[in-house]
């Protein structure tokens, strides 16, 4: 029994460090392919929800697709103003960190099928109050140059 013991938490062991390896591998390259600077903290963070997310869907080997879609994410928060990338700021990274993307899967939007809806155009009348008042200035103005 005990050699089994001990194999297993070898196994273990060696499990947790090929893990350890492979998030710091993914958070290197989320932070060398970013637009926005962030701290080491903030792409281990990034590498962990991705492989947890990976972790969670076992039929799914797109890990690499999915570091592609949290780098896309991150694109969409580059602009005068971000100094750098956090949770409170950047809410759809930390939303894309957490899902495995699926290289199966497709989406058909058809312009054909997009249907809003008829909306009446029209253009407010003003009130019948407002246009009598309207002109009962304009019509004090004419007679107070006339004077």
């Amino acid at each position: 029994m005990k050699p089994l013991a001990i194999a297993v938490l070898l196994f273990s062991a060696s499990v947790a460090q090929a893990d350890t390896i492979l998030t710091k591998q993914v958070a290197q390259e989320i932070k060398q392919d970013s637009v926005l600077s962030m701290t080491a903290g903030v792409s281990l963070e990034l590498a962990s929800n991705l492989i947890a997310a990976q972790a969670a869907s076992p039929w799914l080997d797109s890990l690499d697709l999915s570091i592609a879609a949290v780098l896309r994410a991150i694109t969409l928060y580059d602009y005068p103003g971000t100094k750098s990338l956090t949770e409170d700021c950047c809410v759809a990274v930390w939303a894309q960190s957490k899902i495995a993307i699926d290289p199966a899967a497709s989406v058909i939007i058809s312009p054909a099928a997009l249907y809003f809806g008829e909306v009446p155009v029209t253009t407010p009348e003003p009130e019948i109050g407002l246009l009598v008042l309207v002109g009962g200035f304009a019509l004090l103005a004419v007679k107070g140059r006339a004077a």
